[in-house]
């Protein structure tokens, strides 16, 4: 959503309506610097590989190999339709190695050897969640902010 809006005031700056929009509450005047990035790239993988294979390191999740996931993380009343039939539910750590990258130490998986390599001009975030539990309503979360 913020990547949207910067764009939005992007051209609104470029566009002779601008002002308008200004008037109306619009987004001009954003960013509020010159910036310094002059092209994003984002990709959206549905349906790629699990953050947990990738970039989000969870060594406590190897001593929890094969016990069930506590009722704290999966209450009964979250069971999804898929999911409801099963007996139980054991944590499965990534079977992939992680190593950190960078001066910032980032961490990242073994299958990406090359994007580790550029650890240092990654921006990762981590910061993001929801209390959905499938995927759809994630996926709407992450591509617009609710």
């Amino acid at each position: 959503m913020l990547l949207a809006s910067l764009s939005l005031a992007s051209l609104l700056q470029r566009d002779s309506t601008a002002s308008s929009a200004t008037s109306a509450g619009g987004l001009a005047g954003l960013p509020h610097f010159p910036p310094k990035v002059r092209r994003v790239i984002y990709l959206f993988q549905s349906g790629g590989p699990a953050q947990m294979d990738l970039f989000d390191y969870k060594p406590g999740l190897q001593d929890r190999f094969g016990q069930d996931v506590p009722k704290s993380i999966s209450p009964d009343e979250r069971k999804t339709t898929m999911i409801s039939a099963q007996a139980a539910f054991p944590v499965a750590p990534s079977i992939f190695k992680f190593a950190r990258h960078g001066q910032a130490g980032s961490w990242i998986s073994e299958i990406l050897p090359h994007t580790a390599k550029l650890a240092d001009e990654l921006c990762i975030v981590r910061s993001m969640h929801t209390d959905a539990i499938n995927h759809d309503p994630a996926i709407t979360f992450q591509q617009t902010g609710s």
